[in-house]
């Protein structure tokens, strides 16, 4: 099996702050903070926090936990949780947070190793991406964002990150680079068992200085098995 990644990078020095701003947003939606459900033994087989999109969820899981200086991480489940929009918005959940808080982010998206999302907003909610999705019928759709065929090849054009990039660099290294320059101690969580194990199963959290939030949504049931996760 190959490589796959999905982590946010906010510029911001404080937990508090990012994971407090993303439960206002989150609550505009319908979705209340609850308690950490019981943890279960092992993944189910089909995942909805893993596998659907975050409007077939009645459970989000949201992991928040200092990088490196002035950078904050979140790990998300269901895994692109901020990479799509809330119903009418016109803009990703990540734009909508980082206009909030007035603060840039970086977030990347690594699927088998070979296809990548690359997403970075300004304070103000201006959205670039550069890459492409490998998963459906068009490599230029991603949610409801249209890529480019001009910026297949991932690249940062907000952030000085230039030695993240480049055709030395594949998906995979591209992901490991960020995570090297902006994990901090807490490096080794910038990886989807973060995502798919902790959030998914409801374990404790390993990162130094990160909180858990759990939000669960209060209408009927949106689930595609039916459940409320």
């Amino acid at each position: 099996m190959g490589y796959w990644e999905n982590t946010t990078y906010v510029q911001h020095g404080s937990v508090a702050d990012v994971a407090s701003r993303l439960a206002s947003l989150f609550a505009k939606e319908g979705m209340a903070p609850v308690e950490t459900p019981p943890q279960h033994a092992h993944r189910g087989i089909g995942e909805a926090m893993q596998y659907d999109d975050a409007l077939h969820n009645d459970l989000w899981g949201v992991a928040v936990f200092p990088g490196a200086p002035s950078w904050t991480i979140v790990k998300t489940a269901p895994l692109e949780l901020l990479g799509e929009r809330r119903p009418g918005a016109d803009w990703m959940r990540l734009a909508e947070a980082c206009a909030a808080i007035a603060a840039s982010a970086v977030q990347v998206n690594v699927y088998d190793s070979i296809g990548i999302v690359l997403v970075e907003v300004s304070p103000e909610g201006e959205v670039l991406l550069s890459g492409f999705n490998d998963r459906g019928p068009n490599p230029f759709v991603w949610h409801s964002e249209r890529l480019d065929e001009a910026t297949a090849m991932p690249r940062f054009r907000l952030h000085p990150f230039g030695n993240v990039q480049g055709p030395g660099l594949n998906s995979t290294k591209i992901a490991r680079e960020l995570a090297a320059s902006l994990g901090g101690g807490n490096e080794e969580f910038c990886d989807n068992a973060v995502s798919v194990d902790t959030l998914v199963t409801h374990k404790p959290l390993d990162a130094r200085g990160g909180v858990v939030s759990y939000f669960r949504w209060q209408g009927p049931s949106r689930g595609r098995s039916g459940g409320r996760g």
